[in-house]
């Protein structure tokens, strides 16, 4: 039985300058093994999947009070201040962006409730300063 010039020359390729032993070496492991092995032996690990980044409260949060222009300060501000409003407590925080507020109002207030509270300013907001009422 003969090889295909093809076949001959990936075997060429794959085991080119290596000496007769490690050739029969590498031939009596393709016997002794399944494919799965030795694929996995001398082919490297796949990648992991990468993380998602940053605290998904955070990104609920800047993306609820995206309307609102300003620097993240400024909005981490105004929503502690509604928080402590609408939740009727004295809250003296003063955090230096969205993360900062987050960790912090997170030791007084659930996830849901700041989030709620994030919606509720962003609506607030839009009824005071809105354009809804146009001049006719």
């Amino acid at each position: 039985m003969t090889l295909k010039p093809a076949d001959a020359k990936l075997l060429r390729t794959a085991l080119g300058r290596r000496s007769r032993k490690d050739v029969r070496r590498v031939f009596k492991l393709a016997r002794d093994h399944s494919d799965k092995t030795l694929l996995s032996a001398a082919l490297p690990a796949p990648k992991k999947a990468p993380k998602p980044k940053g605290d998904p409260l955070v990104r609920e949060l800047e993306q609820t009070l995206k309307p609102i222009m300003g620097p993240s300060q400024e909005k981490a501000d105004l929503l502690i201040e509604h928080i402590a409003k609408k939740y009727k407590r004295k809250l003296a925080y003063e955090p230096k962006g969205l993360a900062d507020a987050a960790r912090q109002l997170r030791t007084k207030f659930s996830d849901d409730q700041i989030s709620a509270g994030a919606k509720s300013l962003v609506s607030h907001l839009s009824k005071l300063y809105g354009g809804s009422d146009g001049v006719v």
